[in-house]
């Protein structure tokens, strides 16, 4: 064989290794970024989903506290009126506590558990205290006094149920949704 075209083949061999080698190393680091780039495409994703959820229970858990608020208030006004009638007292109870029957399902739907449980002790202490002014007003019917004259202890006692409930249902959601995230109203109105 000629020597030129040894040499001639020899060099088109390293040159076709070496663009083997070049185009595999280009492949596999090309492979390696776009590896890199899915992951964290992914990570975002699901971060923004983890995100819109926050927001979504902090807008329940927000409207869980508004409603449960209104229902204090129609009780406030109840414990304070003189004399109490029943007819529009009750229309607005009972308006306040269907709002906050439905607000309370959707954080049942958003969870998690112990927000949920926390939120169904401040329905069932409200639905309690309706009961309870209810049997206080009952029991003195021709008076003109309001019904935080007839039993002071229980308007005392209706309050502290009011903050320890409403109370440990913003310290619940504020850890579910998470350490710096919550801005949560602290308490709700206690009359």
């Amino acid at each position: 064989m000629n020597d030129t075209v040894a040499v001639a083949l020899v060099t088109s061999f390293s040159t076709l290794t070496a663009a083997a080698l070049a185009g595999s190393v280009a492949a596999w680091t090309t492979s390696r970024q776009l590896r890199h780039q899915a992951l964290l495409a992914a990570q975002e994703r699901a971060e923004q989903r983890e995100n819109a959820y926050r927001e979504m229970r902090r807008e329940s858990y927000e409207r869980f506290l508004s409603q449960a608020d209104a229902a204090y208030r129609v009780l406030d006004s109840g414990w304070m009126a003189r004399p109490f009638t029943e007819s529009p007292q009750w229309e607005a109870g009972f308006a306040a506590r269907r709002a906050l029957d439905e607000t309370f399902i959707r954080v049942r739907l958003v969870g998690p558990e112990n927000v949920a449980e926390a939120g169904a002790a401040v329905v069932r202490a409200i639905g309690e205290e309706f009961q309870l002014h209810a049997r206080v007003v009952g029991s003195h019917p021709d008076t003109t006094d309001c019904a935080a004259e007839l039993d002071p202890s229980a308007r005392a006692h209706v309050l502290q149920v009011r903050y320890a409930t409403s109370g440990e249902f913003v310290a619940a959601a504020r850890g579910a949704l998470g350490a710096g995230l919550a801005r949560m109203p602290a308490a709700v109105s206690t009359g």
